[in-house]
């Protein structure tokens, strides 16, 4: 299972903005800290605001903050929010799909079964969660 580079960068600003003692953070200055093109993360951070993870302030002045405080988002809901498919293999896209063995396989079922388990951890864990170094995973 394997997250893209932009949900990285999403979920590395989540956490550049919960851990800066500003008010707001900048694009510019979240940019120049992880050393990521500016203009990707603006792409990144359009759409964490439009999922409701951030409140983004335009023009002098302005910069991003956190729509809700760490504990109410979520690690999974950040991820799926993010992520345009979870196609782990070609056979879960039905127009990708060139596998001669797709009819009478198991793989698929057990990749999807592994996806889910994959997911299912994700969801218990907040921003909070990861800001403390230590996973809440229910125990």
């Amino acid at each position: 299972m394997q997250i893209t580079s932009y949900t990285d960068y999403a979920l590395r600003v989540l956490i550049y903005i919960a851990i800066s003692n500003k008010n707001q953070v900048t694009i510019t200055e979240i940019a120049e800290f992880f050393d990521i093109s500016r203009n990707h993360l603006v792409k990144v951070v359009h759409q964490l605001g439009s999922k409701g993870f951030l409140k983004t302030t335009r023009g002098k002045g302005g910069g991003l903050t956190l729509q809700r405080p760490p504990e109410l988002i979520g690690i999974g809901d950040v991820v799926r929010n993010m992520e345009n498919h979870f196609n782990w293999v070609e056979c879960f896209d039905p127009q990708q799909q060139n596998c001669r063995l797709v009819e009478g396989c198991g793989l698929k079922h057990l990749l999807a079964d592994a996806g889910n388990a994959y997911l299912q951890v994700l969801d218990k864990a907040t921003l909070a969660d990861v800001l403390k170094g230590t996973l809440s995973l229910g125990r």
